[in-house]
């Protein structure tokens, strides 16, 4: 059975010892993140629904070099934004 939205929440913890980062969550998207990137972690705990959904995961981030804090928004200017959506297309061979 699924969490509650009031029962839902993410723990993320440093071990300075180990020089890692610890995660717990219960959260979907979270839990989405690090099934996207599951090479970088190894599962201690995990536990799936019903259906075989992974509804909770207790994992160690196995590279600390990767930061979990958000970086801060870049702030560019009309014509660098313009430039790199121009270089963007040029890339990735975008057409109207």
């Amino acid at each position: 059975m699924a969490y509650l939205p009031e029962e839902r929440e993410t723990v993320i913890r440093y071990d300075e010892l180990d020089n890692c980062w610890h995660f717990e969550t219960n959260v979907r998207r979270h839990i989405t993140k690090i099934e996207k990137r599951i090479e970088l972690y190894e599962i201690l705990a995990e536990e799936f629904d019903e259906r075989g959904n992974r509804i909770y995961i207790q994992a160690k981030m196995l590279e600390a070099d990767v930061s979990p804090f958000a970086k801060p928004k870049r702030k560019i200017s009309a014509e660098q934004k313009q430039a790199l959506s121009e270089r963007a297309k040029m890339r990735f061979k975008v057409s109207k």
